[in-house]
């Protein structure tokens, strides 16, 4: 089942999303009073809490010196009982007299509580134009570096979340030129996840939609999903990277990118639209009868403005292919679940509409 308002909530988040420069981690960078690079040489969990000391590598921010040990406590929100000695990577820390508490990236386990870097990893093999000035730099340095030699699925979305969450910055943007030219197609596809951000460059959109046969294996996918669904850009050149997009297999893109075409709904939208409705995905079909049904109604591209106020479901001065029967028909203002006759109705009607009209509405007609 589909809710509109759900499905437009969502694209309002990820229309926020995209113009906020950090992604919402558990604790942040500004929160820690200590952000190291170190080695746990002794230590466990007990329960909920766990104590260790900790080896400094390297020092991003704070007044741990290289070489010296750090005294640590940390609370987390699953219980466990185990070794945590050789555990390495990133840590934010908050001091509290002698001793320091963890601030977990991400709360859950603790191998979700830092970024798991990589010993052999030097953030000093990334070329920059200038020397990292502040400790977003310093992370996506880092995180880029450590990125090139991941070896599980979960350090790999930790990274890919620590890169991806700093601020934007001359030192972030020759990090992410570093992930950009990797032969690792994960590693590029986490650069143009953040390259989507930027709204008047369709050249992101355009690479992934040349390499859509790569997105069902690939991890990175999930991070390219929000800038995707987000595209909201009538742009011609963008529609038809989002309608090559809406073909992966890969369901959750393909949603995404059928859900970007639903809202955008230009005339350059409908043929792909229209292709969608054969879809073997109830989800991607049902958008592309609400994205028809919003052609038909002329309601306008949504924006999380429009949204928000309500006027994205306004009908926007005349309306010349509505009439009684896509009156019948029209999911632009609701769900299939709560119109009647069930999907079959609504696809034969949608498809015969086009077959009709398709000659009437070719783009620049």
């Amino acid at each position: 089942m589909i809710n509109v308002k759900v499905t437009e909530f969502f694209a309002v988040a990820v229309s926020l999303f995209l113009s906020t420069p950090a992604l919402t981690r558990a604790s942040t960078p500004e929160q820690a009073s200590v952000v190291v690079v170190g080695e746990i040489l002794s230590g466990r969990q007990s329960g909920n809490s766990a104590v260790f000391t900790l080896s400094v590598v390297r020092t991003l921010k704070g007044d741990a010196s290289p070489g010296t040990t750090i005294a640590v406590n940390a609370t987390l929100q699953r219980p466990d009982d185990r070794d945590l000695t050789g555990s390495y990577g990133m840590w934010f820390l908050a001091k509290t007299g002698a001793q320091s508490v963890l601030l977990p990236v991400q709360t859950g386990v603790f191998d979700t509580a830092y970024y798991p870097l990589s010993k052999a990893a030097s953030p000093a093999a990334i070329t920059t134009r200038s020397p990292p000035a502040t400790l977003d730099d310093q992370i996506a340095l880092e995180t880029a570096a450590a990125l090139q030699s991941y070896s599980t699925a979960l350090q790999f979305h930790l990274l890919a979340t620590g890169i991806l969450g700093t601020a934007d910055s001359p030192v972030t943007q020759d990090a992410y030129q570093f992930l950009h030219t990797s032969p690792d197609p994960e590693l590029r596809f986490i650069a143009l996840a953040r390259y989507l951000r930027n709204q008047g460059d369709t050249s992101a959109l355009a690479e992934i939609a040349n390499d859509v046969d790569l997105t069902p294996g690939l991890k990175a996918t999930f991070f390219v999903v929000p800038g995707v669904l987000g595209r909201l850009d009538s742009d011609p050149s963008a529609i038809g990277s989002l309608g090559k997009i809406a073909t992966s297999a890969d369901p959750y893109l393909q949603r995404a990118a059928a859900t970007a075409l639903m809202y955008i709904h230009t005339r350059d939208a409908l043929p792909f639209l229209a292709q969608l409705l054969g879809s073997s995905d109830a989800a991607t079909r049902e958008f592309a009868m609400r994205g028809l049904s919003r052609f038909v109604d002329n309601l306008p591209i949504a924006t999380h403005e429009n949204v928000l106020s309500g006027r994205a479901s306004l009908q926007q001065g005349q309306a010349p292919y509505r009439t009684q029967q896509t009156d019948r028909y029209s999911l632009s203002t609701r769900s299939l679940a709560q119109a009647p006759g069930g999907e079959a109705a609504f696809l034969q009607f949608w498809k015969s509409w086009w077959a009709t009209m398709q000659p009437k509405l070719a783009p620049g007609q």
